[in-house]
């Protein structure tokens, strides 16, 4: 266990040094002036943004010179934002066909590629360059000073990343990063019977922030209040929480049980929109991250947002359609919190169910949905359960996919879940969706 503590302390040393060096500094320095612009300063900056933005697409990047040569658009005589709505929008199946020719000619080296299947269970290939990382870097370390964080304090982190191996049986199932001061705990085992193990780990440890999927700290704090079980970590002062949907109610139920905040952060892999909850328990569009449209929908009250973002010149994304939903709060409505901006009531986001194992652990669906990653002919991927020793994996192929891909699959399946269940591959033409039209990556009726 030593030397896997160094090891996660080495890898995450290694991150500190490339990420948080002196551009990191100057970024964290000017957003942290930038969030509490006037509505007139924040409106200056969209409009250089947006403007740089779109001129440096329409000169560098192929897919867009070829798309607004055919189209008859001139970007120059354009002005931003108020032209912005003469651009094309760009979907998941634009992105997913472009391929690599919307990374920019002058794209800096090396880029950080990485495959998601987002909230449709599509894999798509989005490309940065480390100036956009350490930038996505800087704007979650700003969110996590709103929750109260400073360098240096303990955190801990229940978030998926493979802490020990999902087959392993006896704990312990988290490992410490001596480089960030930060206990990392495995995801893939929480159970009823390990569920007081984590507790008392976080409670020893006793971090100042925990960042967690809201799955997984869902999980520990139903336990929690069904058994009358409190927590007994004193320095505790946030929940950060991210990458799946949560809802008012649990954020309440996750609140009670551990005794402090819960604060939620919307980002996407596509890096073109971002909404940061406050202390005040607000959702903050956060307006000098991107420039976010917001479409009205079929669905009463509800809109969609379409973002381009300001950070990746590597691969700019125009007018991207998020593929969520949200609920905007009334125009006059303002924050206690005192930050500017448009507040969002409510975000509907994936609404995905766990995986019931057989020895009593739940796996989230952000964490199952990762077996379709880097799979190659899999264009959609559904997992399915209803009976504890069985996973039936859908998914709807393309001419890419073949037998060696389905033995990835299941390699996949086998490498995240253990082998206490077995699965089995079924190939459809498509995957319904939700009477709100969303994606669900896990359907579980066990």
């Amino acid at each position: 266990m030593w030397l896997q503590d160094w090891l996660v302390s080495a890898r995450a040393l290694g991150r500190k040094w490339t990420l948080e060096g002196l551009e990191f500094e100057r970024i964290r320095r000017e957003i942290s002036k930038s969030q509490r612009w006037t509505p007139e300063e924040s409106a200056l900056y969209q409009a250089k943004q947006l403007t740089q933005m779109v001129r440096h697409a329409a000169e560098r990047v192929p897919f867009y010179r070829t798309r607004f040569s055919e189209l008859g658009l001139d970007v120059r005589r354009m002005q931003f934002p108020r032209d912005l709505g003469h651009l094309p929008l760009l979907t998941k199946a634009d992105l997913r066909a472009a391929g690599r020719s919307l990374i920019a000619d002058d794209a800096r080296k090396p880029l950080i590629s990485g495959s998601t299947s987002g909230t449709t269970g599509s894999p798509l290939w989005v490309h940065q360059d480390l100036a956009a990382v350490i930038r996505e870097h800087a704007f979650l370390w700003r969110h996590l000073q709103w929750a109260g964080l400073r360098p240096g304090a303990r955190r801990a982190w229940l978030r998926g990343e493979p802490i020990v191996p999902a087959s392993r049986l006896d704990p312990p199932y988290w490992r410490h990063n001596y480089a960030d001061n930060m206990l990392m705990l495995s995801s893939l085992h929480l159970s009823n019977k390990n569920a007081p193990l984590y507790l008392q780990a976080l409670a020893e440890f006793d971090p100042v922030v925990l960042q967690a999927y809201p799955s997984s700290v869902t999980f520990l704090a139903a336990w929690m209040l069904d058994h009358g079980v409190r927590y007994m970590g004193r320095s505790l002062k946030t929940i950060v929480t991210s990458s799946e949907m949560f809802d008012r109610r649990q954020q309440e139920q996750v609140a009670t049980a551990f005794c402090c905040r819960v604060m939620d952060w919307y980002g996407l892999a596509e890096r073109v929109a971002a909404m940061g909850m406050c202390e005040r328990r607000r959702y903050h569009l956060v307006t000098d991250y991107s420039h976010v449209e917001f479409i009205p929908t079929e669905h009463a009250g509800l809109v969609e947002p379409v973002g381009t973002g300001f950070n990746n010149r590597a691969m700019p994304l125009l007018r991207y359609r998020c593929g969520d939903l949200v609920r905007l709060a009334p125009p006059e409505e303002s924050c206690a919190c005192g930050r500017p901006g448009p507040l969002i009531d409510e975000i509907i986001g994936r609404a995905d169910d766990f995986i019931t194992m057989p020895d009593g652990r739940r796996v989230a669906a952000c964490l199952a949905g990762n077996i379709f990653r880097d799979i190659p002919g899999v264009l959609e991927g559904q997992i399915e359960q209803d009976r504890l020793d069985l996973l039936t994996i859908r998914i709807v192929p393309s001419e890419e996919y073949t037998e060696a891909s389905e033995r990835a699959l299941l390699g996949n399946a086998q490498a995240r879940l253990g082998g206490s269940v077995a699965c089995q591959v079924v190939v459809v033409r498509e995957i319904s969706r939700t009477p709100r039209g969303k994606f669900k990556s896990v359907v579980c009726s066990v």
